[in-house]
């Protein structure tokens, strides 16, 4: 680990959310930063997936193990019910007991979509959570493990469709990732059914690399800045 490593937390709904962000969060581990994922679901409604609740749950927690092999990362459920995700306070205390621990420089996770698929109301306030819960995160809790975390935090959300020309967008180069993204893509075939999300992942990263001049690229807009807007490479 570098001097100037980062603790990178992406919180996402369910497994296979991170789709977008793989080879982000891949060039974050490889530059030595410590990433976690948080998971507010394990996404046992999934109905690609065969069983019941309980199976599917560790369906998919089988999934999460090798992704976090693959791109050199820790993953964190909260076990909030799939379809379930409300912007309580309660939520996001649970969240922000989490960030106390992770200790997050970096937050990537879900933009306010309006769009169905994308504008899963799982997805929407998962927003609203990840930002409460960095609210939250900066005050005392005696029932807390962990201080209060009162960094300035970058707040970062993937862009829809992958490009974006607002002047809040950001470019990241992932082009040498791209192995590791299409190795977790395989990971979590088995959960997207006949939706072709490899194809669509990996168009979609072209795209934007087209945007960026290199061959893979993944966009965000920037919500928070932290210390500095190159955080996010």
């Amino acid at each position: 680990m570098n001097n100037d490593s980062l603790n990178v937390v992406a919180v996402f709904a369910h497994p296979d959310d991170e789709a977008g962000v793989l080879g982000t969060l891949a060039n974050h581990s490889e530059r030595g930063d410590t990433v976690s994922v948080v998971m507010l679901t394990h996404g046992e409604n999934a109905s690609s997936l065969k069983g019941s609740h309980e199976e599917i749950a560790r369906t998919r927690e089988g999934h999460v193990s090798k992704i976090e092999e693959i791109i050199g990362a820790k993953y964190y459920f909260l076990d909030i019910p799939d379809s379930g995700v409300t912007p309580t306070i309660e939520n996001a205390k649970k969240l922000a007991c989490l960030f106390k621990q992770l200790k997050p420089d970096i937050v990537i996770t879900w933009g306010e979509y309006k769009t169905l698929g994308l504008g899963h109301p799982d997805h929407r306030y998962t927003h609203t959570i990840a930002l409460d819960a960095l609210s939250y995160a900066r005050y005392n809790n005696e029932e807390d493990e962990f201080p209060p975390h009162r960094k300035n935090v970058g707040f970062y959300t993937p862009i829809e469709g992958g490009v974006e020309m607002a002047g809040s967008s950001i470019y990241i180069d992932v082009s040498k990732q791209i192995d590791k993204v299409e190795r977790c893509l395989d990971v979590y075939e088995e959960a997207y059914g006949e939706w072709p999300v490899k194809k669509y992942i990996l168009s979609e990263m072209s795209l934007a690399g087209m945007f960026l001049g290199v061959k893979y690229a993944e966009c965000f807009n920037k919500v928070l800045t932290g210390r500095a807007s190159s955080y996010l490479e």
